[in-house]
């Protein structure tokens, strides 16, 4: 993963828990580097490492950290340069769920070695359901986490159950989400 995502993990514990225990964090997981360059290319084991140090630390599960993670995720891209990306790609949940394939190959242009997941949004009824493909396993809680950052974005109430797990030997993990102007 390219050093803005372990950028983004630093920000959110020092945020939330302090600096402290981002150096607590970081000597558990073996990561020996001051500091993460954003356009980077890191070990995806470097990231897990980093999840699987902070659910030892704050003895919290990992998919609950992963869910944080990907609510805290959207409002820190907002706040760089790829919130005018994300703010141009949709003006509500379906529209930017919708346009994520889009948006990551714009991003690409950046990061020439991006790897990024695949999005695809089809309607069902009220709802929408979201099939998400990575080559990265066990993300499905950050995806859960990621929508619901999205919905906040545009201050829309979002539900999102996860009904099919790619861990669970389906095609993909796939989430039904309902997204309505918060009251």
């Amino acid at each position: 993963m390219y050093g803005m995502v372990n950028q983004a993990l630093e920000a959110l514990v020092t945020e939330r828990f302090g600096a402290e225990t981002w150096a607590a964090v970081r000597q558990k997981a073996g990561i020996s580097d001051p500091a993460f360059i954003t356009m980077k290319q890191y070990p995806d084991e470097v990231t897990y490492a980093l999840a699987g140090a902070l659910s030892e630390h704050l003895q919290a599960p990992v998919p609950d950290l992963l869910r944080a993670f990907g609510v805290y995720w959207v409002a820190y891209a907002k706040r760089g340069p790829w919130g005018k990306i994300m703010l141009a790609s949709g003006g509500s949940t379906y529209e930017l769920l919708t346009a994520l394939d889009a948006m990551h190959a714009r991003i690409a242009i950046s990061f020439p070695d991006l790897k990024p997941p695949s999005f695809k949004v089809r309607p069902e009824g009220d709802a929408v359901v979201v099939d998400y493909q990575s080559h990265r396993p066990g993300l499905a809680p950050f995806v859960v986490g990621l929508i619901e950052g999205i919905g906040a974005l545009f201050g829309e109430s979002v539900t999102v159950e996860q009904i099919a797990s790619k861990d669970a030997g389906a095609a993909a993990d796939s989430f039904r989400v309902r997204a309505s102007k918060a009251a």
